[in-house]
């Protein structure tokens, strides 16, 4: 199919990936467009695939999800400007963030055989963690309303070129102790899921901890926690948190951050980090200690500056 050159007042510069439920351009607006404010010259358009455009519950899902991006402005969230209808299509518009996803370097230094430095896995994890903590704390209402990710996991956070951290896809997302999905499905990346997600009961901020957790595993240890596990043995692994040690994994491993991500991946959750901010605090304090940078100074050797 070919691509569509024009696309809601916006210019397509290419396709940059297609989901379950929406496809993703690069694009940048006509000049008989007036951008949203805040829109740079390159934006992210994405849109409903044209298959769900008559089918009622994907299209409020999608609407739901905008509801939510375009309330949120943090430095390690990707923005969403707004959300329209053109035409037959209902389309958002975010950030352009030029670089790739965290998935991406991170499969790329598993197959390298070449752990990601700690500096750079530990700000990484201080950046999601400062990100989890504006959304924790509650968005746009009075009293504030906490909001639960729900999915963070490598694909969806976003390294740029020159450095900047972002967490991106609220397509889960929902109010603490309001799901917005249905009843009875699991929805979100497996390996990812605390125990509590897993198992269907009602989550909060602690599961996007544990999440987080996951990751900095993975990030220190330069291997996917749960390879080629099949679904039914990762949905066992996951629900009793069948983590290996890391000092064993990696020589070098600080002591005290091995304790940190050991805390975090925890299967009850009243033992985990109670909020986003502990968590942070922990990891400011190993950047403390070991003499590591908590600036985009501690990417330099994985961005190759």
């Amino acid at each position: 199919m070919p691509l569509e050159r024009e696309l809601g007042g916006y210019e397509i510069v290419g396709r940059l990936a297609v989901g379950g439920m929406a496809e993703v351009y690069q694009a940048r607006p006509l000049p008989s467009t007036t951008p949203a404010a805040g829109e740079g010259p390159e934006v992210v358009l994405k849109r409903l695939l044209p298959v769900y455009r008559n089918d009622g519950a994907h299209v409020k899902h999608f609407i739901d999800e905008a509801k939510i991006a375009v309330r949120l402005q943090h430095k390690h969230l990707v923005r969403t400007f707004r959300c329209f209808k053109s035409g037959v299509d209902y389309l958002m518009v975010q950030e352009l963030v030029p670089g790739r996803t965290l998935g991406y370097f991170l499969e790329q230094l598993i197959r390298a055989g070449t752990p990601m430095p700690l500096p750079a896995a530990n700000y990484i994890g201080w950046c999601l963690l400062e990100a989890l903590a504006y959304l924790h704390g509650g968005i746009g209402a009075n009293p504030a309303v906490p909001l639960v990710h729900r999915d963070v996991n490598p694909a969806n956070v976003l390294l740029s070129v020159t450095g900047d951290v972002k967490l991106t896809d609220f397509g889960i997302a929902e109010f603490d102790g309001f799901p917005r999905s249905e009843q009875g499905t699991l929805r979100g990346t497996l390996a990812y899921m605390s125990p509590e997600q897993v198992v269907g009961d009602v989550v909060d901020g602690r599961s996007d901890l544990y999440s987080v957790g996951i990751i900095l595993w993975e990030l220190v240890a330069n291997r996917r926690l749960f390879p080629q596990a099949s679904e039914l043995d990762l949905l066992a692994r996951v629900r009793d948190a069948q983590i290996p040690l890391l000092e064993p994994l990696r020589s070098g491993i600080p002591e005290y951050l091995g304790r940190v991500v050991r805390q975090a991946t925890f299967a009850d959750r009243e033992k985990r980090f109670q909020s986003a901010s502990e968590f942070a605090r922990a990891l400011q304090l190993v950047a403390r200690r070991n003499g590591w940078p908590l600036s985009v100074e501690a990417l330099n050797p994985l961005l190759g500056r």
